[in-house]
C-alpha cells in the first residue's frame, strides 16, 4: 500500500483537499441508504448524461471504496495542483474524470452489453488521470510503500520504488483487469477502462504540455545539487550542462554551472558562465541577483568583464543602493577603459555626481565634470554639468 512520496509541494494544496473534502461530504450524505444512493448517483453507461456523469464522479459504494481513493488522491494530488496551478488542476480534473467515464462507456456498450444496467460510480477515474501526470512529470520521485506477507509466517515492512515503475505496474494491472472485465463482465465489479481511460488522458495531456522535459529539468537540476553537496564537482557540472541543452536561457543553471567551474580552478569557463548567468539575470529584471552574481564573478575572477553595458547597469544599481564604495570602482573602470563611448559619458556623470553628493569630494567630482565636458562636447547633459562643475568649485573654495 503507498503511503507517501519523497516530494514536496510549494504551496498549500487547496483544491485537492477541497475534492477531499466534497468526496467525504457526498458519501456522508449517502449514509445509510449507500445502495440507493449508487443508483441514483451512479453513471449508466447504457444511457449515460451528462449529469450522471459528474455526479458518479464523488458517490462511492463503500467506506474502503472512498478512503483507497481518498488514498490516492491525497498522496498524488497535491503535487500535481503544484505543477498545474489550481484552476487548471480542477479543470483537469473533471476532464480527467470525463474522459475515464467515456470510455467505460465505450467498452461497455461494445464489448460487455449484458452491465450496461450497472451503475458505476467512485473517483477512481478522476484519480487516474492524476497518476498519469504524476507517472509523466515525476517519473523519478520515489513512491514510499508499506506491505505485509501473509505466508506461514506474517513479514511487514517499508520500500520505495520510481513513479514511472511503480504507476506503470499499477496501469499494468488495470489493463489486465480489463481485458479479463471482457471475458467475463459480471466478475469483480472493478471499472478497470475507467482507471484506463483517465491514466492515458493524464498522460497524453503531460505529454502535450512537455512535462517529460519540465521533470527532466528539475531532475537533473536535483542531481546537480545532490553531487555538489558531495564534492563531486565535475558530475555537478555534467548535469549542469546537460540542463543548460535543454534550457539554455536559465540564469540559475548559469551561475551554478560557473561555480562549479570555479572549484575546478577553469577560470575561463567560469567567467563564461557568470557572465552568461549575469546578462540572463538582467534580462529577467532581477537586478540584485545581477549585481551578487558580478561581485562573485570579481572575486573569483577580477580580470573577467562582462559588457560595458552590463557594468555600467549594475554600478548604476549597487549606487542606487547606496554602495557607493561598490560603484565608483566599475565606473572609474569604464571611464578608463572605454572613453568616448556612450557608456563613460554615462559613467562620468554618475561619478560625479556621487562625488559631489554623498562621497563629499568636490575635487573629484570637478575633475569628472570637466573630463566630461571635453571628451563630450556636445553632450545632452551640458547644462546640467556645467551646474554641477560650478558647484564642485564653490564647494572646493570653500573648504580651502
Amino acid at each position: 500500500m503507498p503511503y507517501g512520496n519523497n516530494r514536496r509541494t510549494r504551496r498549500f494544496p487547496t483544491v485537492t483537499y477541497a475534492l477531499i473534502a466534497v468526496n467525504i461530504l457526498v458519501f456522508c450524505c449517502q449514509y445509510p441508504a449507500i445502495d440507493g444512493t449508487v443508483k441514483e448517483l451512479g453513471l449508466y453507461p447504457g444511457h449515460p448524461t451528462l449529469g450522471s456523469i459528474f455526479t458518479s464522479m464523488f458517490a462511492h459504494g463503500s467506506i474502503s471504496h472512498l478512503l483507497w481513493n481518498m488514498l490516492f488522491l491525497w498522496l498524488f494530488g497535491p503535487n500535481v495542483e503544484d505543477a498545474l496551478g489550481r484552476l487548471e488542476y480542477g479543470i483537469f480534473y473533471a476532464g480527467s474524470g470525463l474522459a475515464a467515464a467515456l470510455l467505460h462507456i465505450v467498452i461497455v456498450r461494445q464489448f460487455m452489453p449484458s452491465t450496461a444496467d450497472i451503475p458505476m460510480v467512485g473517483a477512481s477515474g478522476a484519480i487516474a488521470g492524476i497518476l498519469g501526470i504524476f507517472a509523466v512529470r515525476f517519473y523519478k520521485t520515489r513512491i514510499k510503500i508499506w506491505y505485509v506477507i501473509f505466508f506461514l509466517f506474517i513479514k511487514w515492512g517499508k520500500f520505495t520504488i520510481s513513479a514511472m515503475v511503480g504507476l506503470g505496474i499499477w496501469f499494468a494491472q488495470q489493463l489486465w483487469g480489463g481485458i479479463a472485465s471482457i471475458n467475463h463482465p459480471q466478475g469483480e465489479g472493478i471499472a478497470y477502462w475507467s482507471h484506463i481511460g483517465g491514466m492515458i488522458f493524464g498522460i497524453i495531456l503531460a505529454y502535450a504540455m512537455s512535462m517529460v522535459m519540465e521533470g527532466s529539468k528539475e531532475y537533473l537540476m536535483d542531481d546537480a545539487q545532490t553531487s555538489m553537496q558531495r564534492g563531486e564537482t565535475m558530475a555537478a557540472a555534467g548535469n549542469l550542462m546537460a540542463f543548460i541543452e535543454k534550457e539554455p536561457g536559465n540564469p540559475d543553471a548559469h551561475a551554478n554551472l560557473a561555480r562549479t567551474f570555479a572549484m575546478e580552478k577553469n577560470t575561463d569557463l567560469a567567467a563564461k558562465h557568470y557572465i552568461n548567468g549575469i546578462e540572463l539575470l538582467l534580462r529577467q529584471g532581477r537586478m540584485e541577483n545581477a549585481s551578487a552574481l558580478y561581485q562573485e564573478l570579481m572575486h573569483e575572477n577580477p580580470s573577467a568583464r562582462p559588457g560595458i553595458v552590463t557594468e555600467l547597469r549594475i554600478a548604476r544599481h549597487i549606487a542606487d543602493k547606496g554602495d557607493f564604495n561598490g560603484a565608483l570602482p566599475i565606473l572609474e573602470r569604464i571611464t578608463r577603459e572605454h572613453p568616448g563611448t556612450p557608456e563613460s559619458e554615462v559613467a562620468l556623470m554618475k561619478l560625479g555626481e556621487i562625488c559631489l553628493g554623498p562621497c563629499a569630494n568636490p575635487g573629484m567630482a570637478a575633475s569628472c565634470f570637466e573630463r566630461l565636458l571635453k571628451d563630450f562636447p556636445f553632450s545632452s547633459y551640458r547644462p546640467m554639468v556645467e551646474k554641477r562643475l560650478a558647484e564642485a568649485r564653490s564647494r572646493m573654495n570653500t573648504t580651502r
